[in-house]
């Protein structure tokens, strides 16, 4: 007997309570809504045969769940950059947009004079800060030892090199008092410098007679150059043009001959005819010889002279270097001669510059005296031993010079901070984004360099004079746009797989960091902005790349599932049509034992109508909803073997049923994998699945 109404409402009740419900099925869904349906599909009941493959075994899985989503590759920091210190001018910015910087690096300087003055004079007050502190303890630590006897040894030298030094600059002072009253001296100097400067204008003024030589020689040698290339020419003329193969030819043509005369008179008697043979090739070698030397000979002198002229040319050049060398030494001294007359000649007739070196010995004698002084109460200080009054004066003395050195060194720090802040560096490696000022003008007094996530509103209006971004490619994240509805969700840890156009066929994966609490909205749609590290080892991400991404939001392993397209909802119900009597279902959930039972006995449940023999609509509940699997928690058991597919003909009968008037709530579902699956046969993204 088939449920009532009020029987299957309450089959049907928990499902609508327990959770949101999704679509997955590629054939039909089918939805109770009166009963023209049943009467249409059991027309197909009995005649219905399935393919084995449209059969699956139930078994344990791994089930994956995750939204899709879409961002924007980002840089993680954006960084204003400013002049510290006071307004001056800016002197140079050595770098340009888009160019990438090191950490260190100097992006722009200003004007520094006053800072490096500051600086040069801290560094001036520190060193006589130390040098009074070495100075101050150095007498602490004498007077508390006492002086040794080789200090003492020591101030006694001191004492007698100062009267020696008092001797001597008074003996200077004798010595200039008495060139002051006798003016000899000078007279003799100028007569000296009158006598140099007369040899030196003497020496100038005569003449170099080696230049003259050298040019006569060479005229000589080029005129018997002359004379010698005649002689070739008149022996050229004479004797032609006449080369050693020709004499070599004419003396073998000649010995031939003889040894054809010599041949023919040790075989034969009578007049030899070879005799004249013999005679005429003689005389024409001999003359061929005769040119030949005489030609050669000529050759050789024109060579010879050749070879002097030019030697004569190199020793006229190198003497006229070495007079005009001469020449300039000669003019040099002359000067110099002159300028020491004059000077003679004014110490001569001012007697002020004598009076000038008296008074300079006269110093050096109170200098003396006043070193010597020095030296002996040195001495006598040392021959003494330190009071406590004395030890007490030299500690304050040693802890004044401290203060001084820390306050010198504190300055120095001061001074030394504000050179530093004449530049601005890169703080980190990354690349230059805008540079928002030119050299010459006076930069403004900058606060402290301001760091900005990029992530943290997508838009900043950067005020410092350079802006740079971290580009590091292993510090850059993706900024995905979550939905309102998706962002319970998501947490930080979970794993993110996304592509980007660039690069269609690579997937890159990351880790989420970060949920901003914050909600965006855009043209009425509420979003949250969601950070994520991503994996960049090779380098291809670059900033400002979309990214279509997928988010793991959960993960059930070793669970029960099944294929997403053999799920079907039928009304509120989830469900798969399953073969009876296969699996265990023993351990099964008894909630939905008489559920199937009566579809058995009857075989006209509103569930099972239209399909062949020993199939029946089982209910399930559904946990996590993964790609392309959904796990089952309850209404199935490993083992059991469930359709896939629904026969062609039960989904025609379904067809046919809509047409009839009949409309079911679910429709159509989404096909495998359900990308863009339908809930409720509306087209809509399926929870736990990728977006369509």
């Amino acid at each position: 007997m088939e449920p009532t109404p009020s029987a299957a409402e309450e089959i049907i009740q928990p499902l609508r309570k327990s959770r949101k419900k999704w679509l997955y099925t590629g054939a039909a869904v089918i939805v109770v809504l009166g009963v023209g349906i049943p009467i249409a599909l059991a027309k197909t009941r009995s005649h219905t045969t399935i393919p084995a493959n449209d059969w699956y075994t139930v078994g344990y899985g791994n089930v994956m769940q995750t939204i899709s989503t879409s961002g924007t590759i980002v840089a993680p920091t954006t960084i204003d950059l400013d002049f510290q210190g006071t307004q001056s001018v800016v002197t140079s910015i050595p770098v340009h947009i888009g160019e990438k910087v090191k950490a260190g690096q100097i992006l722009a300087t200003e004007n520094d004079q006053t800072e490096q003055i500051a600086v040069a004079q801290a560094q001036s007050t520190v060193s006589e800060a130390e040098a009074s502190l070495q100075s101050a303890e150095a007498k602490l630590q004498q007077d508390e030892e006492g002086v040794t006897p080789t200090q003492l040894a020591l101030d006694k030298e001191a004492v007698t090199k100062a009267q020696s030094s008092l001797q001597e600059a008074k003996q200077q002072y004798q010595d200039q008092l008495a060139a002051y009253n006798d003016r000899t001296s000078e007279e003799q100097a100028v007569q000296s410098a009158q006598a140099a400067l007369t040899q030196a204008e003497d020496e100038l003024n005569q003449p170099s007679d080696q230049v003259s030589l050298d040019e006569q020689k060479l005229q000589d040698d080029e005129a018997a150059l002359q004379q010698d290339q005649q002689q070739l020419q008149d022996a050229i003329a004479q004797y032609g043009n006449i080369t050693e193969s020709e004499v070599q030819n004419a003396y073998q043509a000649y010995q031939t001959a003889q040894e054809t005369a010599n041949y023919w008179a040790s075989h034969y008697t009578g007049n030899n005819p070879y005799e004249a043979q013999v005679s005429q090739t003689q005389t024409q070698y001999q003359l061929l010889e005769t040119g030949y030397n005489a030609i050669q000979q000529a050759q050789q002198a024109v060579n010879n002279e050749q070879q002097a002229v030019q030697m004569d040319e190199t020793t006229l050049q190198n003497d006229q270097a070495s007079q005009t060398s001469n020449q300039q030494k000669l003019e040099q001294t002359v000067q110099e001669d002159k300028q020491a007359l004059q000077l003679a000649e004014e110490q001569y007739n001012n007697p002020i510059s004598a009076k000038q070196a008296l008074d300079s010995a006269q110093a050096n004698v109170t200098q003396a005296q006043e070193a010597l002084q020095t030296a002996e109460l040195t001495l006598q200080n040392d021959e003494q031993p330190a009071t406590p009054a004395t030890i007490a004066q030299d500690e304050a003395s040693v802890a004044s010079a401290q203060a001084q050195v820390q306050n010198a060194e504190a300055s120095l720090q001061n001074a030394q901070l504000n050179e530093s802040e004449t530049v601005i560096r890169a703080p980190i490696s990354g690349v230059i984004t805008a540079i928002n000022g030119v050299v010459g003008e006076t930069a403004s007094e900058g606060e402290a360099s301001k760091a900005s996530s990029s992530s943290s509103s997508g838009s900043g209006s950067g005020t410092g004079l350079i802006e740079m971004a971290d580009l590091n490619p292993d510090d850059l994240a993706v900024q995905l746009d979550v939905a309102e509805s998706q962002i319970g969700s998501v947490h930080p840890g979970e794993s993110v797989q996304f592509t980007v156009p660039a690069y269609p066929n690579q997937t890159f994966t990351g880790t989420i960091t970060q949920v901003y609490p914050t909600p965006v909205q855009s043209s009425s749609v509420t979003e949250y902005t969601v950070m994520a590290a991503v994996n960049n080892d090779n380098g291809s991400l670059k900033a400002g790349m979309s990214a279509s991404a997928t988010i793991d939001t959960a993960s059930a392993n070793h669970v029960l599932s099944i294929p997403a397209i053999a799920l079907h909802q039928l009304g509120s119900i989830e469900g798969v049509y399953v073969e009876t009597g296969t699996g265990n279902r023993t351990n099964s959930s008894k909630k939905y034992s008489h559920f199937a039972n009566s579809q058995e006995k009857s075989g006209k449940s509103p569930f099972s109508a239209g399909l062949p023999a020993g199939v029946h609509f089982q209910p399930v509940q559904v946990g996590l909803m993964g790609t392309n699997t959904v796990q089952i928690t309850s209404g199935l058991t490993a083992g059991e073997k469930i359709l896939l597919v629904l026969p062609g003909q039960t989904a025609a009968a379904i067809v046919n049923s809509q047409s009839s008037g009949f409309h079911f709530g679910g429709g159509f579902g989404g096909g495998a994998g359900f990308a863009g699956g339908g809930h409720g046969g509306n087209g809509g993204g399926a929870a736990g699945g990728k977006q369509g």
